[in-house]
């Protein structure tokens, strides 16, 4: 741990897609690295890059790792958080007899919300990887408002064949009586049984110039994190919804805070937060399968498809094994 009377660092971290910076802050933990870490949400990174200046570190999708490598903005993944997608793939009991894998799923309606995002990315992986072409099945529904109720109508009028989704919508649709799980990526195990590797979600990503300039700022962070992910672990998600309730969570109600925070528990890391060569392969091949929608951000990160991208430069794994060292 860190003295008092070294400097401290100041650091400014992107938190959109996570709650476990959050919790680090709260408990002091980038305190005891000496970090003077400032946390930006999703509109103040927007802000931050329309001003021209770029994000040092950020806790998003390991496959933002991908997307930079052709949209100007590279990323380096020096931390796994969240081990698994946390995605299902449901299928209508109407039609569970005609699809009986993702081999069945061509030119049928798949609610999988939007093809550029991890959802529907994995979704059209599962169909490739089976022998179809990619885009061989038509997405439905993808619009955010009222998409609940829109897909349970779309079960029980039979115009949504197959759906994937993650919590808390898994669980509100097999209440429905109208699926069956079809393939199970909801934890680090199901999905290693499905796919044959982890599939990295939400990590600590830093620029590779700050990792190479700066590489004491980058370990003092994983190390902060890694802490937090220890702590949250011998936790509850109605104890970490309390340690949020003025700040990440302010304004939520006591129900739906717990939620938020219950949704992603399933997939946190179970202490290796390293990444695979064959889980940073995996995830470049998804994307290349991707037949990306014709959004602004579809478009950009369309053009990963034909890049030449090598899996190995998009994280390093040096930084968390030098952190087991230091902690354990």
């Amino acid at each position: 741990m860190a003295e008092s009377q070294e400097p401290r660092f100041a650091l400014r971290l992107g938190s959109k897609a996570s709650w476990l910076a959050y919790v680090a802050q709260e408990l002091k933990y980038f305190d005891d690295e000496n970090l003077d870490v400032t946390l930006l949400n999703k509109q103040q990174i927007k802000d931050l890059e329309a001003g021209g200046d770029h994000l040092e570190a950020q806790v998003n999708w390991f496959q933002h790792a991908v997307f930079g490598v052709v949209n100007g903005k590279p990323q380096l993944a020096v931390m796994v958080l969240h081990d698994s997608p946390g995605i299902t793939v449901m299928v209508a009991s109407s039609v569970k007899d005609q699809i009986q894998s993702a081999a069945d799923f061509a030119g049928r309606r798949i609610a999988e919300g939007a093809s550029r995002s991890a959802k529907g990315i994995l979704t059209n992986y599962l169909a490739t990887r089976a022998g179809l072409p990619s885009g061989s099945y038509t997405p439905v529904l993808a619009q955010l408002d009222g998409r609940r109720e829109a897909v349970t109508k779309g079960l029980e009028d039979g115009t949504v064949d197959v759906l994937t989704f993650m919590e808390p919508m898994i669980s509100f649709m097999r209440d429905t009586g109208l699926v069956s799980t079809l393939y199970d990526c909801s934890t680090r195990d199901a999905t290693v049984a499905e796919l044959g590797a982890v599939w990295p979600a939400e990590s600590v990503l830093v620029t590779p110039e700050f990792a190479k300039e700066h590489p004491e700022i980058v370990q003092r962070l994983v190390n902060a994190m890694k802490r937090t992910l220890d702590y949250v672990r011998s936790s509850t998600a109605e104890g970490i919804a309390e340690l949020l309730a003025t700040t990440y969570l302010a304004g939520k109600e006591p129900a739906d805070a717990v939620q938020a925070i219950a949704k992603r528990w399933p997939t946190l890391s179970q202490g290796e937060y390293t990444i695979s060569p064959e889980s940073a392969q995996l995830i470049v091949d998804a994307i290349k399968a991707a037949p990306f929608d014709d959004s602004e951000s579809g478009h950009i990160r369309a053009k990963a498809k034909a890049a030449d991208i090598d899996p190995s430069t998009l994280y390093t794994n040096a930084f968390v094994e030098e952190s087991t060292s230091v902690l354990s």
